[in-house]
């Protein structure tokens, strides 16, 4: 007896349900295949053409649930589709029917392919300080635009150190000049709000003289600052308000709230200053950790204070140590000249956020005076020149004001604002001996490259 071949084995050993399911599919096809030749009219020779489409074009030709092509089928009286495989930068199109019905599709997808509007592709570049306004929160500005205009927009990520941001808009040409003037208003706003900021700002007097004696502080935290989601890197303006070392200062944004804060100091210092009011605020008992208003005696402007602490032995009047929870320093002032804040006062959240100088430690056991004075000098204290800040880290520290527990402290790199090219505090100090690049630090300098924008500033209780 002979052995039979091993495919017409494996064949026969095909369970009755997997065959018949297979030859219910054949039967199927033929049926279908047969159902469409009978439908080709009677005469005319069957024929199978096939044709290039743009592959950039096929999802649009097929449509929705195939309701192009199945339109283009229905008037032609042919049965369509694409092959697997492409052919460069088209893809292959087959048309089954009658030469006669052949020829009306070919000449129906033609027709359709000619018919769809030119997609164009233009780049629009925007300063950097206006890219989160464009964006919007979560995206939901430029979500905006994009559903407005029907162009596709893309923030592109070019190199660093720009002070403009490339964002390429992609569609019909009327689709791009939509976009494009959508962007541009939100720009011009956007630079005209900037510049009343500026303006606002630029009549700021400083609070202390250009060099004076170095003030120790400590502070609780009641703002942070943090990175907006995807953009780590991201750099903003500031102002250092006060400092003990480059291990320990005080920053202040610029931005809306600085503006608030000088209108509130305004209007506390007009308020205060009058005595009929002070007599409907005076204080009969002061403790530690009491909100005050004191007046700052440098300036003799009213502010935001806390008690650090009370000398009840060694002064005559009693004295209060203060620190100014706006800037971050502090002063000594008797208790009989501090008064009750007015409840409405206390509308806008502490503004002296604590950071420390990040990638860099002092040479030896802690920062030398000549260390402490280039920093003073190279960062303004108090002048309210702006330089550039970007997050590097955080810091827990053991929290020493009154009874409110702070956030962890950020570390930040300070850059002096240029037109050329920004100067890195941190290298500064290494450069001149006076500090060390710490093991792990990044090297890398980094130039201003946004603005506000950029951040978010968060209150912590």
């Amino acid at each position: 007896m002979s052995l039979l071949p091993k495919s017409l084995t494996a064949f026969l050993c095909l369970s009755v349900c997997g065959l018949s399911g297979y030859l219910l599919y054949i039967y199927l096809q033929r049926d279908e295949d047969d159902d469409f030749v009978d439908n080709v009219t009677p005469g005319s020779k069957f024929k199978t053409l096939e044709i290039r489409v743009p592959k950039d074009m096929v999802k649009v030709l097929i449509g929705r649930n195939g309701k192009n092509i199945k339109q283009i089928e229905g008037q032609s009286n042919t049965r369509i589709n694409f092959k697997g495989r492409e052919a460069g930068d088209d893809k292959i199109c087959v048309i089954r029917g009658s030469v006669e019905a052949c020829n009306i599709a070919d000449n129906l997808i033609q027709e359709f392919i000619s018919n769809q509007p030119v997609l164009e592709s233009q780049d629009i570049w925007i300063p950097m300080g206006c890219v989160g306004k464009v964006i919007g929160r979560n995206g939901d500005k430029i979500s905006e635009i994009r559903s407005l205009s029907g162009a596709k927009l893309t923030v592109c990520d070019d190199e660093k150190g720009l002070t403009s941001k490339r964002i390429t808009i992609k569609g019909t040409l009327d689709q791009i000049n939509i976009a494009k003037s959508l962007i541009e208003d939100v720009v011009e706003q956007t630079l005209q709000s900037q510049q009343v900021l500026e303006t606002s700002l630029a009549k700021r007097q400083p609070r202390l003289p250009p060099k004076g004696e170095v003030l120790k502080l400590d502070s609780p935290k009641v703002e942070r600052i943090s990175p907006v989601p995807g953009q780590p890197d991201a750099q903003f303006e500031v102002y250092v308000s006060a400092m003990v070392d480059p291990s320990r200062f005080w920053l202040q944004i610029v931005g809306p709230k600085a503006t608030e804060l000088d209108c509130l100091v305004e209007e506390m210092t007009e308020y205060y200053s009058k005595l009929e009011n002070c007599s409907s605020h005076i204080l009969d008992s002061i403790k530690k950790g009491d909100l005050v208003a004191a007046v700052f005696r440098y300036d003799n402007k009213w502010y935001r204070a806390e008690v650090l602490n009370i000398d009840e032995e060694n002064s005559i009047p009693k004295q209060a140590e203060l620190y100014y929870v706006d800037y971050g320093d502090t002063d000594t002032l008797p208790c009989k000249d501090l008064y009750e804040l007015r409840t409405d006062f206390l509308r806008l959240h502490f503004q002296a956020i604590e950071c420390f100088l990040a990638r860099v430690d002092p040479v030896g056991e802690g920062w030398s005076e000549e260390a402490v004075d280039k920093f003073e000098k190279r960062t303004h204290v108090a002048q309210w020149k702006k330089l550039s800040a970007k997050i590097n880290g955080y810091s827990v520290r053991e929290k020493t004001r009154s009874k409110r527990e702070g956030s962890p402290v950020p570390g930040v790199d300070l850059f002096e604002i240029s037109n050329e090219q920004d100067i890195d505090v941190a290298e500064e100090l290494v450069k001149a001996g006076l500090a060390v690049f710490k093991k792990d630090a990044d090297l890398r300098s980094n130039s201003r490259t946004t603005s506000i924008s950029n951040i978010s500033v968060a209150s912590s209780s």
